[in-house]
């Protein structure tokens, strides 16, 4: 049988919080760890969580709740390593506490993950806008569609670095994240899903990819990181850096040299409208 860590990290979320943990209990998967890492609400965040999971299947899904203190610097990363550093599963997940995945759809792909044991299985993803309650899709068709005709590791991974860089639309066989000894920088930053990103990508060896949406990233809710911003996104030049280092590391600075300055114009773009 095989175990999936779902790691959910959660901040002052009381409102979104037990979509999120229902979300990933009705995938109905038959060994769950369902990891919450709460750092450092204010609101009931932890009272909603501990009561969705004192109602969580035991049979099934085995409810372990990790609450920090106080809330630690930068974004998701702290609390993103301690649930890494407690998953026992032989597959990782993530999901932000206020987004949520589509059971069904999601099932499937950790089946399809489960089958395979790539390092890394890349699912398809949408965003809801929490104002006006409509979705949108990523700008990424064109390179799904290019995926279907990548047959080697170094095509694969070069169309990777082009999807939205997001962990939790991600699917990790957690013993590449400890042989590879992968976690998040940890910092007074925020967009710590970029080097993340990057790393998992470098040091991958093998991928899997499912086109169909996993997961919903809530976008436009009060007190969004994203909206709370102000100079902040000039911290993206501190992880300009890390990748920089990660893929002298790799011996791929050369290699994806090209992919690495469209990513930083990309970002710098990103942040012009904040």
């Amino acid at each position: 049988m095989t175990r999936v860590s779902a790691i959910l990290t959660s901040y002052n979320v009381d409102a979104f919080i037990a979509t999120a943990m229902q979300s990933v209990i009705d995938c109905e998967f038959e060994d769950l760890e369902l990891i919450l890492v709460d750092d450092g609400s204010t609101d009931a965040t932890r009272q909603v969580a501990d009561r969705m999971g004192a109602i969580a299947p035991p049979h099934r899904v085995q409810f372990i709740p990790i609450y920090f203190s106080r809330n630690t610097p930068g974004g998701v990363a702290t609390a993103a390593n301690a649930g890494l550093d407690r998953a026992t599963g032989d597959i990782v997940t993530f999901v932000d506490g206020d987004d949520w995945v589509i059971p069904d759809a999601f099932k499937r792909a950790v089946e399809l993950h489960s089958r395979r044991m790539p390092d890394v299985t890349v699912c398809g993803c949408k965003e809801y806008w929490n104002d006006t309650g409509e979705y949108t899709r990523y700008p990424e068709a064109r390179t799904w569609d290019d995926l279907k005709d990548a047959h080697s590791v170094e095509k694969k991974r070069e169309l990777v670095l082009q999807l939205a860089p997001f962990p939790w639309r991600k699917i990790y066989s957690r013993g590449f994240l400890e042989r590879t000894h992968i976690r998040f920088p940890i910092g007074p930053f925020f967009y710590e899903d970029n080097p993340f990103h990057w790393e998992t990508s470098l040091k991958a060896e093998s991928f899997e990819f499912f086109r169909q949406d996993t997961h919903v990233h809530r976008m436009a809710r009060a007190g969004q990181t994203v909206s709370n911003m102000g100079f902040k996104p000039l911290k993206i030049f501190d992880h300009a850096k890390i990748i920089k280092k990660t893929l002298e590391s790799c011996g791929k600075h050369e290699e994806y040299a090209h992919r690495y300055l469209d990513w930083l114009l990309e970002h710098i773009l990103w942040c012009a409208r904040y």
